[in-house]
């Protein structure tokens, strides 16, 4: 289970995440990170341009291996993926998201939509902040072992809102529907970990 506490670090990487399709955006989304090793280092700051509530759902828990579903609720998401080499975009790749209510899930993906699993050992801590129309979730965690490789990819994305429904990432995919799950869509994080 991931666990709360504090996360202060200073971040060499920052950017901003595109609404996915077309129309006005209800929300600022930025994004920082570091890689550290096989420590990832990231913090999303969502800034709200709407009045309307964060669509969360307390019945999750704070235990990531059993948070199925959370997706349908406000999160922000990030996923790594180790590489040997630049194009090695069948690599498995860990998958993270965060809620409002600082409720995580992760798992690893082997093959998009049809092979993954939740971790069995995940060294994951993260924190939340909530105020008004800002949100802050920071995560620190360190790649798991069964992720192999001397590059890091990944990509940074968020769900929210409920009607209608925002999707946002670093590197949108060009179809109309979103579509996270595009590991040829993953950018370079970090040089080696």
């Amino acid at each position: 289970m991931g666990k709360s506490g504090e996360i202060s670090y200073p971040f060499s990487m920052q950017a901003y995440l595109k609404k996915h399709g077309t129309g006005h955006a209800g929300h600022s989304l930025k994004i920082e990170w570091d890689i550290r090793g096989t420590d990832a280092i990231i913090q999303f700051t969502v800034n709200k341009r709407s009045s309307k509530a964060w669509h969360t759902d307390p019945e999750f828990t704070h235990d990531w291996s059993k948070n199925w579903g959370l997706w349908n609720k406000d999160v922000v998401e990030v996923f790594l993926q180790l590489r040997s080499h630049p194009d090695d975009i069948q690599a498995p790749y860990l998958e993270l998201q965060i809620s409002p209510l600082n409720q995580p899930f992760a798992l690893i993906i082997q093959e998009p939509r049809k092979i993954y699993h939740a971790p069995k050992i995940l060294d994951l801590i993260h924190e939340v902040s909530v105020d008004g129309k800002v949100w802050t979730a920071a995560m620190k965690v360190q790649l798991p072992a069964e992720l192999r490789g001397e590059l890091v990819y990944g990509g940074f994305f968020a769900c929210l809102d409920q009607e209608p429904r925002e999707y946002y990432a670093l590197e949108p995919n060009p179809e109309f529907t979103p579509d996270f799950h595009r590991p040829e869509l993953f950018l370079p994080l970090n040089n080696h970990v």
